[in-house]
């Protein structure tokens, strides 16, 4: 059976199950990054039953499928033509009782944190700010300023590899510093479940208020982009700059010093930057066609006008410099595609051989 074939039976299977889905779907806009080709079936089930149904028939099918939610850690590209893309977006419930919360894996972090300051349920702080949904949180144990989103987890329900439902206890999980058991998997996660510790809902709202704003100081809100592209447990430029000689070195330390101290910080409070370090960084890095991100080089942004070659030029570069001490945090998609243009094909093979771990 050809593959226009299978994704017309699978067409069939959907509005035969009523699960929502769309033919030769364009999704860029619908991204976190702004870019992303057409799909030619892009599902989209709104209950944790629908996606089910939805993922075990891609599985008993052999029909490859990429699984996405929010896309805020996510790059697709507008070269290549999907075939099958599953998103959890809709998959939206939430349940407080009985000391617990129960949510479902598209549900935005942004309104979890919300629901756990109303019930003065303490811990969950740190997420404050960081974009995507509660199962993208999960896969990457998500957190910052000292929380991670695992802190309060019981319970992970999951649906295999093989399409089967299964729930993991916390200690099954293996959560560490922005990982879990589920990274590197294509495990769907459906539902998680939260321990409530009530805490002072007063002082809980005041820890989010201030990490809101040291968020917008530092994090990138006005261009589209995927947040950190290397997850660097540290400062991002002393490790940059590692291996550069000590007169460069020296350079650096005194041009911190003149532009990041208290007195320029608080004249900049109104609009933080990372420029002069920025501009330093870049007498180093051979790529001349992307601009970085004014807060902070290692937030990959989109300006609109940089062809996607030299920025994952810029990327590799970077890369490069880390070396392997930090892995990228952004999730390059390459696959499954319908087509490619002929003139992303160099662009893909460079990504495969620098990008992807």
């Amino acid at each position: 059976m050809g593959t226009l074939e299978v994704l017309e039976n699978l067409s069939l299977y959907l509005e035969s199950e009523k699960i929502w889905y769309r033919k030769n779907y364009n999704i860029k806009f619908e991204t976190f990054y702004k870019t992303g080709g057409n799909v030619n079936t892009y599902i989209c089930p709104n209950s944790v039953s629908d996606l089910i149904k939805a993922t075990k028939y891609l599985i008993q099918k052999k029909i490859e499928f990429k699984t996405i939610g929010f896309t805020s850690n996510v790059l697709l590209f507008d070269e290549i033509e999907y075939s099958v893309i599953l998103s959890t977006k809709n998959v939206v419930g939430i349940e407080v009782a009985d000391g617990y919360i129960d949510v479902e894996g598209g549900y935005s972090l942004q309104d979890f944190v919300r629901v756990a300051v109303i019930h003065s349920a303490k811990g969950f702080e740190g997420l404050e700010g960081i974009p995507g949904s509660v199962g993208g949180g999960v896969f990457m144990n998500a957190g910052a300023y000292g929380y991670s989103i695992s802190d309060k987890i019981i319970s992970v329900e999951y649906i295999d590899e093989a399409g089967n439902i299964k729930t993991a206890p916390k200690e099954m999980c293996k959560f560490n510093y922005r990982t879990s058991t589920f990274k590197g998997t294509r495990n769907i996660i459906t539902r998680v479940r939260f321990k409530i510790e009530t805490g002072d809902q007063e002082e809980i709202a005041d820890k989010i208020e201030a990490f809101h704003i040291a968020r917008h100081s530092y994090q990138e809100f006005c261009y589209p982009n995927l947040g950190s592209m290397f997850s660097v447990n540290g400062n991002f430029y002393q490790e940059i700059i590692r291996n550069e000689t000590k007169l460069y070195n020296a350079a650096f330390i005194l041009t911190k010093l003149l532009y990041k101290n208290p007195i320029t910080k608080f004249f900049n409070r109104k609009k933080p930057n990372n420029t002069p370090l920025n501009w330093l960084l870049a007498k180093k890095i051979s790529v001349n066609n992307y601009t970085p991100s004014k807060k902070s080089m290692n937030i990959f942004i989109n300006r609109g006008t940089s062809p996607i070659g030299d920025s994952l030029d810029y990327m590799i570069e970077i890369k490069k410099r880390l070396g392997s001490r930090f892995h990228i945090e952004n999730e390059l998609i390459l696959e499954p595609s319908v087509a490619i243009k002929p003139e992303f094909i160099e662009t893909y093979k460079k990504i495969k051989a620098n990008l992807i771990n």
